[in-house]
């Protein structure tokens, strides 16, 4: 595969992030190491890049936990037989627990930006009774342990391990719709008209196991995850049954 077939496969991706994988991709076929990248790509891309075989390569992946959707990627030429390095990345704490106010996920994330730090060096936050999880490439974590206030709460900075990431939280929900076409199961979510649903479809607003879907009647299965832009993620399960009124009732999580 060369650049001009990959561009072309990723070509619904941000096109400047691709470019910037591409360029890690060649360095390392051409130094014959493994290279790992500057940045955490979302969901569209990196599942994408585990779908296809590009010169035989080998890709792996790791996020904040295993249901997070931005994840860092490593990159191993083919016939690579010399050791693996992990990952360089640090997991990290943010203590914010106070009895005067709950400190959102906007709360953790803009004072975090506003460090000047580049949204791509940071992976998925998980935030909770006014602490936040996350994790950083290793080289930027400086920036942020000398963080001691947010929205004028005092907080404290900690390196902690990836199994002390708590796991994301959800809330079960289900809906009734027509059919498990798409543009029906996003109707059934978002409480709107199917012609409403079919917008966002077009727009590219709606991903299906993490990889935009601009097909209105694609099918969804359990185990299917939705993700909608401005809205969230949710997760198909397995229940899927008929109402008394004849329409199927799909059961799933909201992630939260």
């Amino acid at each position: 595969m060369n650049k001009k077939s990959f561009l072309s496969f990723m070509k619904d991706m941000d096109q400047d992030k691709v470019v910037k994988l591409w360029e890690d991709i060649e360095l390392s076929e051409r130094i014959d190491y493994p290279i790992q990248a500057s940045e955490f790509y979302p969901p569209g891309i990196w599942t994408k890049l585990l779908s296809i075989n590009v010169n035989g390569m080998t890709f792996l992946t790791k996020g904040l936990t295993e249901e997070s959707e931005k994840k860092n990627i490593l990159i191993v030429p083919k016939d690579y037989l010399g050791e693996i390095p992990n990952f360089n990345l640090i997991y990290f704490k943010i203590d914010g627990k106070n009895r005067f106010k709950n400190l959102l996920h906007k709360d953790f994330l803009g004072t975090i930006m506003s460090l000047g730090i580049k949204r791509e060096i940071l992976g998925d936050l998980i935030v909770g009774d006014s602490i936040s999880y996350g994790v950083i490439l290793e080289e930027n974590f400086k920036i942020i342990m000398d963080i001691d206030r947010i929205s004028n709460v005092p907080v404290k900075v900690e390196v902690i391990k990836g199994e002390e990431i708590p796991a994301m939280k959800y809330k079960d929900m289900s809906v009734s719709v027509i059919s498990l076409r798409l543009d029906s199961v996003l109707s059934g979510i978002l409480n709107m008209s199917r012609q409403k649903a079919v917008d966002e479809i077009v727009k590219g607003n709606v991903m299906v196991n993490y990889v935009i879907n601009r097909e209105k009647s694609s099918e969804i299965k359990a185990g299917d995850v939705l993700s909608i832009k401005k809205v969230g993620k949710f997760l198909v399960e397995k229940e899927m049954f008929l109402n008394k009124k004849g329409k199927l009732r799909i059961k799933l999580k909201k992630y939260i």
